[in-house]
């Protein structure tokens, strides 16, 4: 068979499956450091939201190059940096200006990304040493922690942008949260998904994990070849989901339901069905679906990549399928785009083309995967199949099947509480089959 025609294949080469690393890894950290933004909160989409609206109004784009340039930094250097990438003859000091208004009204709204929450909690319950270190302003800070107290519970200490002399990538701010928790920066593990961030960690002398914001970013790639080989540099993993404590001499965790990670709070996505390729059907006998791109972009962050497990609803049946999803890249394309398909583990007699489709996303299965042969993936999906059902059918899982979501009325009018917990809701999705 040909692997160009393998349609879930063409979703599941982003990302080898994380290996542990090969140094540091029977050395128990003293402390742990966090980077906030694209790592534990998903800011990023709404700062790029955000930025594509002050940049069309002076005749521009945010471009790739421009968002890799920006990432991690003070707000100040971020624009100074994208401004420069662009030939944008304004000033920085005016683009942050024009930026911050339509910022600081919405911050305390953004979401935790998956496994954040997770793994904080973990680090607290085994009684270790934790520290943010951001480039976020001090007053920022606070507007994103609004609406969570219960992230500020997790932390002995945090250091913000405007509390140093230089940003990342200088050292300055992990050097300050290593001093504050009374810890030698050489004896911490830092958390970094920016570019400007590792080498700042990497400096301050700490081992660093890597959580990529852009996954398929040039630096991210010389990032990958340099594990082992860059000091400092141990991982490089696609979720805090997919991080185990076991390798810095943790205890694992205890919440895996049949091998699945609970997803709390469950990922919400509805859409249309339209007619598409097929080739799933044809070529491995699983006939997946295909979520638009831009619909997806509002609701799962950049980072969110794997096989996911969960529930489906369709049209103005009231009836509940369990399902197996995947998230990602299609590298194999050259695709730059994420896209999101759905497996619904149930025979069906007819199309459902023009049905809305409602997905509740309950289960994190493993990270994406790159596969040797066409058998082999085939395998592998069928496998992820097989656990996914094992996991939906353990009452932690089966519960979300009773969800109002599901059902075609209540879909249509849910409207979600602005507290924290509530995970948002996609509309207008484009699912092809």
């Amino acid at each position: 068979c040909n692997l160009r025609e393998a349609h879930w294949l063409r979703r599941s080469l982003i990302t080898q499956i994380p290996q542990p690393p090969r140094v540091f890894a029977s050395m128990r950290p003293a402390a742990y450091i966090f980077d906030l933004d694209g790592l534990i909160l998903d800011t990023e989409s709404l700062c790029v939201e955000v930025a594509q609206q002050v940049l069309s109004q002076h005749g521009k784009t945010l471009t790739k190059e421009a968002h890799l340039a920006a990432l991690g930094k003070r707000p100040l250097d971020c624009w100074r940096d994208v401004a420069a990438v662009l030939d944008l003859a304004v000033s920085a000091q005016e683009l942050v200006d024009q930026t911050e208004p339509l910022l600081q009204t919405r911050w305390a709204d953004v979401k935790p990304l998956p496994g954040a929450r997770r793994l904080l909690q973990h680090l607290q319950a085994c009684g270790c040493k934790v520290a943010i270190a951001t480039s976020t302003s001090r007053s920022t800070f606070d507007k994103k922690l609004a609406k969570k107290p219960w992230m500020r519970e997790l932390f002995q200490a945090s250091v913000c942008g405007d509390e140093v002399a230089n940003g990342k990538p200088a050292p300055d701010v992990f050097q300050e949260a290593a001093r504050q928790l009374g810890v030698a920066p050489q004896d911490c593990l830092c958390f970094e998904d920016a570019p400007s961030g590792v080498q700042g960690a990497v400096a301050a002398g700490m081992g660093v994990v890597v959580v990529p914001s852009l996954v398929e970013s040039p630096d991210t790639k010389q990032v990958q070849e340099q594990v082992d080989g860059q000091a400092g540099v141990r991982q490089v993993l696609p979720s805090l989901l997919a991080f185990d404590p076991t390798v810095y001499g943790l205890p694992a965790f205890h919440d895996l339901v049949e091998g699945v990670i609970p997803m709390e709070p469950a990922l919400k996505l509805k859409g249309t069905v339209v007619k598409g390729f097929g080739r799933g059907s044809k070529e491995l006998g699983i006939p997946t679906a295909n979520v638009d791109a831009d619909s997806l972009r509002h609701t799962i962050a950049e980072a969110v990549t794997g096989i996911y497990c969960g529930w489906a609803s369709i049209g103005s049946s009231k009836e509940v399928y369990r399902m197996c999803m995947s998230i990602g890249w299609n590298p194999f394309y050259g695709n730059k785009e994420k896209t999101a398909e759905p497996w619904i583990l149930h025979d069906f007699d007819q199309p459902f083309y023009g049905e809305e489709i409602r997905l509740l996303v309950c289960g994190y299965v493993r990270p994406e995967a790159n596969f040797s042969s066409l058998e082999a993936l085939i395998q592998r999906i069928h496998k992820d199949g097989d656990v996914s059902k094992a996991a939906l059918a353990h009452p932690k899982l089966a519960k979300y099947a009773h969800d109002n979501f599901l059902q075609p009325e209540a879909a249509s009018a849910e409207g979600l509480a602005d507290i924290e917990g509530s995970a948002p809701v996609a509309n207008g999705l484009a699912v092809r089959l």
